[in-house]
């Protein structure tokens, strides 16, 4: 018999019973463990709740160091008298002694004392996982930590300044201020005084690279509103409670990628339990990390422990100390908003005056005026229509009535703004987002966005592929870094952008799965790189993928969106990427982070428009692509073309899935 703490029901601390337990001997993989040092942290307060669900009875505690008192039948690799840590699985370290496989126990550096490894090895490696696998910190980032003076907080700021990064951190007292400067912040905000939102925005205007959030709900919002474009919303923690289901509207308008990741989803081996235990123990033999070990409980106490923690009584780390214990010396876009062309020349264009379906979209004469400083007048020989066109048009994505739809063509230029030379007149030039209004015979553009057109590239092919490449390009080489050997899922792999996505990705030596609406399709699919074709009409992509790659995938590319997207998250394997990019069949429903808990997924609401913000970015990606093209690894299907008097045919006909590959607006003056 030994001394432990048991929960029978859920509660507040004082479900926490002090009371004896049977252990019995080690097994086959198991050692015994006599604990020194216990570590609380505030998962042990999520399971007492009920926030994490676990069976009762249980032992809570996920962190201990003790020495091992027994060994089971033929283990090799430890001995009796070894000092161990361990964290995570299996749950029970707020005991005397425990049982633990030996698969997840660690050796501990002589020099480093018990009481300081259990209070670090849970927090510690979490510290690791964040800064270094889930986003990877480097110099000049700015990073935000909430509750900066806590147990991993006081580590993320440490190990975050080590590594180069500008930190910033919330707190709630000038006691925890104080500390958190000594940790590394470079800047700290008192919750209770001032508005963090505010605070962040003075400090890094332009936004912050990655918010660290373990608090929740109170601060997931403003946590969002301070991040830059393509930022990172790290949640790996509720201490004030579970953020409400997040519309991915709220990703859209900056690309920002969503997370709530677990630790054990990132050492899931052995290798990676041992790699990460390490870096943390050097870090802290080196001095690096500090481990503040600002209060000792006996376990007896550990309700008294509990309640400290919930109300903000405590700082830095907490550790649990069990009665016997003899502690030896000592031993880690918003969619844009359109620019109206406005204009003193008569040409024809649609106009979009009201919302609705594809009868909306007028065809009449509208004027367009001279370019000016920094702009270009383009005579277009083919416009690209997408998607987004459509969304545009029924007002998924908003944008002030009357406007003039598309966001993609090809022309030549005809006339150039005062003091302008980078371009000159007769130009084949191509543009790919902002401005709104390629659904036109003529349009101004800023300079800025116009794309020198290979004269090896067709203009209806540069016309269906700049938008959809670029895209592409973005997805697979910035959004998600596809890599030899991953296995992707990309839905409606038929289409504009999902044939380009197959084939590339194919290229880089993903196994590619696409899901398809027929026969015909399927056999498009399959010619454009598809490993494997699933009929989402014939069969349940979800249980198709799991047959394909039982593991799950690593990134799934959704642009149909309500109807795919929960059996989408289903596919993906621990850490994967859920990389939604459209709406076909409608917005998906808020996501409740517990949806990407379980298996520490990422989700992001992806628009290129912030993957081509400057000059650089936007000539890189679509050289990229005309490269591509051009070498023969992206074959253009341009499969549909309507004069461009007939978008609301074309618009139909897109909407009802009756088209394949890309399609083209051709105007009735085109010379192409």
């Amino acid at each position: 018999m030994v001394k432990a703490i048991k929960v029978y029901e859920l509660g507040g601390p004082e479900v926490l019973k002090w009371e004896d337990v049977e252990i019995g001997e080690p097994k086959e993989g198991e050692l015994r463990v006599k604990n020194k040092a216990i570590g609380l942290n505030f998962i042990d307060v999520y399971f007492r709740k009920g926030v994490n669900k676990v069976p009762t009875p249980y032992t809570p505690g996920m962190e201990a160091v003790g020495v091992v008192t027994a060994i089971g039948p033929g283990l090799t690799g430890i001995k009796v008298g070894d000092v161990v840590a361990y964290a995570g699985r299996p749950m029970g370290s707020y005991s005397e002694e425990q049982i633990l496989p030996a698969s997840v126990a660690v050796a501990v550096p002589p020099s480093i004392d018990p009481i300081v490894a259990a209070s670090i090895m849970l927090k510690g490696m979490t510290a690791q996982y964040l800064l270094r696998r889930c986003f990877k910190v480097e110099p000049g980032h700015k990073i935000l930590v909430h509750a900066a003076a806590g147990g991993t907080g006081s580590l993320l700021c440490q190990w975050a300044n080590a590594l180069g990064a500008m930190v910033i951190g919330t707190v709630s007292t000038e006691e925890k201020a104080a500390q958190a400067k000594e940790d590394g912040c470079h800047h700290v905000i008192i919750y209770k005084n001032e508005d963090f939102v505010e605070a962040v925005k003075k400090i890094a205007p332009e936004g912050l690279h990655v918010v660290y959030d373990s608090v929740g709900k109170d601060t997931f919002q403003g946590s969002l509103a301070c991040l830059k474009t393509r930022g990172y919303m790290v949640c790996f923690g509720n201490a004030s409670g579970v953020p409400d289901p997040i519309p991915l509207s709220d990703l859209a308008p900056k690309s920002l990628f969503l997370t709530r990741p677990s630790l054990f989803q990132y050492n899931e081996t052995r290798a990676e339990l041992v790699e990460s235990a390490g870096e943390v123990f050097a870090n802290v033999a080196s001095g690096v990390l500090r481990v503040r070990v600002n209060h000792k409980y006996p376990l007896a106490q550990a309700a008294q422990a509990h309640a400290d923690l919930e109300n903000r009584k405590t700082t830095g780390s907490v550790v649990l100390i069990p009665d016997d214990a003899e502690l030896p010396a000592k031993q880690q876009g918003s969619v844009v908003g359109a620019l109206a062309i406005q204009a003193a020349t008569m040409v024809k264009a649609i106009k979009v005056y009201e919302l609705g379906g594809p009868e909306v979209l007028k065809w009449e004469d509208v004027e367009i005026e001279e370019p000016k400083e920094g702009e270009v007048r383009v005579k277009n020989k083919a416009i690209g229509l997408n998607f987004i066109d459509v969304y545009f048009r029924k007002g998924v994505y908003r944008v002030p009535t009357p406007f003039t739809p598309g966001m993609e063509a090809v022309g030549v230029v005809t006339a150039i703004g005062p003091g302008l030379t980078s371009i000159k007149v007769g130009d084949v030039v191509a543009y790919a987002g902002i401005p709104m209004g390629s659904y036109s015979e003529e349009q101004i553009l800023p300079a800025s966005v116009a794309v020198p057109v290979p004269p090896s590239i067709d203009p209806i092919v540069a016309a269906s592929i700049m938008l959809k490449g670029m895209t592409a390009q973005f997805l697979l080489r910035q959004c998600f870094k596809v890599e030899p050997g991953h296995k992707i899922l990309v839905h409606a792999a038929a289409g504009g952008v999902g044939s380009l996505l197959c084939q590339w990705a194919n290229a880089l030596g993903a196994m590619v799965i696409g899901t398809v609406s027929t026969e015909e399709k399927a056999v498009q699919a399959k010619e454009d790189g598809c490993h494997h074709v699933i009929i989402y009409k014939n069969e349940d992509f979800a249980e198709a993928v799991q047959k394909i790659a039982p593991e799950g995938v690593h990134v799934v590319y959704d642009s149909v969106g309500k109807d795919t997207f929960q059996g989408s998250l289903a596919c993906l394997k621990t850490r994967g990427y859920m990389v939604s990019f459209g709406n076909a069949s409608g917005v998906p429903n808020p996501v409740p982070l517990s949806d990407l808990a379980p298996k520490s997924l990422f989700l992001t609401r992806s628009s290129l428009f912030q993957y081509i913000e400057t000059r650089a970015e936007l000539l890189e990606t679509a050289e990229e692509v005309f490269a591509n093209v051009a070498s023969g690894v992206l074959r253009v299907r341009v499969n549909h073309k309507y004069p461009l008097a007939q978008a609301a045919q074309a618009h139909a006909d897109l909407e009802s899935r009756k088209t394949t590959g890309s399609v083209v607006l051709i105007p009735d003056d085109a010379d192409v």
